[in-house]
């Protein structure tokens, strides 16, 4: 009989695009060819690989179900997810929530497999995260509740048992992420007329993008025939513009899908990642995957992904920020070193190797 894997429809109905998502898609995609028998599923899903992807069965926001909106009615529809989901899961082995609501514990015999993706709520809890009264318990009674926990990174493991130092640190393993970009066409043109620094993802808080823009200020001065182009995030926000100032006909902010988004990568001078703090950091491979020299912040799990093929700094300190910046975009013989170890630095991670560790835990569990 194969191993039946449930994963609830959490993440999925309120993440359209994201990390989180995406590494269920891929767990998803590669242990069903390895003989898993993976279930899935959910009433009204605004998920983008859940819904066009996986080609499942969801209802969309706007729709009206037996008169009743989907919109208007969240809180309906959170309730009869939690119904299906613990009959779906019944049928099941093992059962893999995609985040931490604990609406399952006490309610089903399946083995709980918990992956952690960060301790960013409790590290920022007093500064970005104080309106947030929930994720912080749901967490910790996930955590101790769970028979086996996936940590993304050793800095991620290491900050449960920090946080949550009863945990027992032998039922906690350490599975890397993998990247998937669409192979770059070289002949299309770059997203950008001139030479650039490329900025990805949300730019609030930790991701620490108003000191990185503080730290552009002298590159951009020292370096007249550059831009900033940022990718994703929406559009820049009122404090934003005020901290760019006098150098806003030098920023460029954009939506991108993965094609996109690759061609951003491929042709910047450099990715600079400033975040204080990532559980792992997936855009630091999809740098690497496409010849992309980084600059990132030497922090959380950063050295152990990036390893010797980036450039580091301080991301409190703006200097040395500026500094790193500097010495990736004055250096061309520097970006092709950075470009190469980038590369051999990839082969370590991947998907087929996230989904092959999974497995393992998987089996692990129920042994």
């Amino acid at each position: 009989m194969n191993l039946r894997v449930y994963y609830d429809f959490q993440i999925f109905v309120s993440q359209k695009y994201g990390g989180i998502s995406r590494y269920f898609f891929e767990l998803s995609s590669r242990l069903g060819s390895m003989g898993v028998d993976v279930r899935m599923g959910c009433l009204n899903s605004v998920n983008w690989y859940f819904r066009e992807q996986l080609g499942m069965r969801s209802y969309s926001s706007n729709s009206t179900i037996r008169g009743i909106q989907v919109r208007t009615q969240g809180r309906i529809f959170g309730i009869l997810n939690r119904i299906k989901a613990l009959h779906d899961m019944k049928a099941c082995d093992i059962v893999h929530p995609t985040y931490y609501n604990p609406y399952l514990l006490g309610r089903t015999k399946c083995k709980i497999v918990l992956t952690v993706y960060d301790m960013i709520h409790e590290l920022y809890r007093d500064t970005y995260f104080s309106g947030d009264k929930k994720t912080i318990p749901h967490k910790s009674r996930m955590i101790q509740s769970a028979d086996r926990i996936i940590a993304i990174s050793g800095s991620t493991k290491r900050d449960i048992l920090r946080f949550f130092p009863e945990t027992d640190p032998a039922k906690i393993s350490v599975v890397h992420l993998g990247a998937s970009m669409p192979a770059v066409d070289e002949s299309l043109p770059s997203p950008a007329e001139v030479d650039y620094v490329l900025f990805v993802g949300s730019r609030g808080g930790y991701k620490n993008f108003l000191r990185f823009v503080e730290a552009m200020r002298p590159v951009l001065e020292a370096r007249k025939d550059i831009c900033v182009l940022c990718i994703g995030g929406g559009g820049f926000t009122a404090s934003e513009l005020e901290a760019i100032g006098s150098l806003r006909s030098r920023y460029c902010q954009a939506s991108a899908d993965d094609e996109t988004l690759a061609r951003a990568y491929a042709h910047a001078l450099c990715f600079v990642f400033p975040s204080e703090y990532e559980g792992f950091g997936i855009p630091l491979l999809e740098s690497f995957a496409c010849n992309c020299p980084l600059v990132c912040a030497k922090s959380s799990s950063f050295p152990e992904v990036a390893g010797g093929a980036a450039e580091y700094f301080d991301p409190l300190s703006v200097d040395e920020m500026s500094a790193a910046i500097l010495r990736v975009v004055d250096d061309e013989s520097l970006r092709a070193k950075m470009r190469k170890a980038g590369r051999e630095r990839l082969g370590l991670f991947s998907w087929d190797k996230t989904a092959r560790e999974t497995l393992a835990v998987y089996e692990a569990c129920l042994s």
